[in-house]
C-alpha cells in the first residue's frame, strides 16, 4: 500500500528520460540558432511565377558564395586600401580583417525570405528593407526588393546583372547577428528611422555594407571574365563605397568598367 504522507517520487528511468529530453532539446536549440545560411536557407514566395522564383533563388545564392572566395576579398582590399571602415554603430571606424571575420566566422547568417515587391509599393527608388528577429524562432531575416533588382539580374548585359548581385549581398549584410540569440546587426548604416550615420561626415570613408555590395559585384564580373582581377578597385569605384550608384546600365556597349567622363553622376554619399 502506498503511504499518502510521503511524497511521490517518480521512477529513475522517468528522471532519465525527462534528462535525455532537455540534453536533446538544448543540443538542438543550441545547433538551430547558431547554425549558418550559407544560401541554401533561402525562401522566395512561393506564389511567384516558378521561373522567377528559381532567378531570385539563383542571385541570392551567388551572392551569399561570392563573400567567401578570393576575388571577393581581394575587391574588398584593393577598394578600401588604408581607409578606416564603417561597419556597425558598435564599430564605427574598423578595417577589413574585421568585415571579413564578421562575414566568415564571427556573424550569423539569419534564414532569408525574399519578398518581391509590387510597384505600387516602391515608394522611393531605394526601398528595400532587412534585418531579423530573435535567433529562428521570431522572424527569419527578411529583404524587400523591387521589381528592377530582379529584371538586373535577368538582363543580357553582364554589369547590369551585377548590380543585382550588389544589391541582394549588401542587403544579406544587414541580415547577420554577431549574438547566437538575439538579433544583433553585423553592419549598420541607415533606414528610415535614421537617415544620416550619426557622428560622420557624409563620404569620409567606405560604408561596409556598400562596400562588401560593391566588392561581391565586382568579384562576380571578374569571375565572368568582364574585368580584369587587375580592374577590381577601379571597378568598385564606379559603383561606389557609400551608396548605391545608378550606373548599371552606362557600360552595355562593352566599355571598360571604370570611371570615365560622361557617366551618371553618383548619387548623394552616406
Amino acid at each position: 500500500m502506498t503511504d499518502p504522507h510521503r511524497p511521490y517520487r517518480p521512477p529513475l528511468h522517468l528522471w532519465l528520460v525527462a534528462a535525455l529530453a532537455i540534453a536533446v532539446g538544448g543540443f538542438s536549440f543550441f545547433g538551430e540558432v547558431t547554425r549558418q545560411n550559407d544560401g541554401t536557407d533561402v525562401r522566395v514566395d512561393p506564389t511567384l511565377p516558378a521561373d522567377l522564383q528559381a532567378d531570385l533563388l539563383a542571385a541570392a545564392r551567388t551572392a551569399y558564395g561570392l563573400m567567401q572566395t578570393p576575388q571577393f576579398e581581394r575587391a574588398l582590399r584593393a577598394a578600401a586600401g588604408q581607409e578606416p571602415v564603417y561597419i556597425a554603430r558598435d564599430r564605427p571606424r574598423g578595417d577589413v580583417d574585421e568585415v571579413l571575420a564578421r562575414l566568415r566566422g564571427e556573424g550569423r547568417y539569419l534564414p532569408l525570405r525574399l519578398v518581391l515587391m509590387s510597384d505600387s509599393q516602391v515608394r522611393f527608388a531605394q526601398h528595400y528593407a532587412a534585418g531579423g528577429g530573435i535567433g529562428y524562432f521570431t522572424q527569419a531575416g527578411e529583404i524587400h526588393i523591387p521589381p528592377a533588382v530582379a529584371a538586373q539580374w535577368r538582363a543580357g548585359d553582364l554589369v547590369e546583372r551585377s548590380c543585382a548581385i550588389n544589391t541582394l549581398t549588401h542587403e544579406i549584410t544587414h541580415t547577420v547577428s554577431i549574438s547566437p540569440l538575439v538579433f544583433t546587426p553585423a553592419f549598420t548604416d541607415t533606414n528610415a528611422a535614421r537617415p544620416a550615420i550619426a557622428g560622420r561626415t557624409p563620404g569620409e570613408s567606405p560604408i561596409a555594407s556598400y562596400l562588401i555590395g560593391s566588392a561581391a559585384q565586382c568579384a562576380w564580373l571578374a569571375r565572368e571574365g568582364r574585368i580584369a582581377e587587375t580592374e577590381l578597385a577601379a571597378c568598385v569605384e564606379v559603383f561606389g563605397t557609400a551608396g548605391f550608384n545608378d550606373r548599371c546600365t552606362a557600360f552595355s556597349a562593352g566599355e571598360s568598367v571604370r570611371e570615365r567622363p560622361g557617366l551618371p553622376p553618383p548619387m548623394r554619399r552616406l
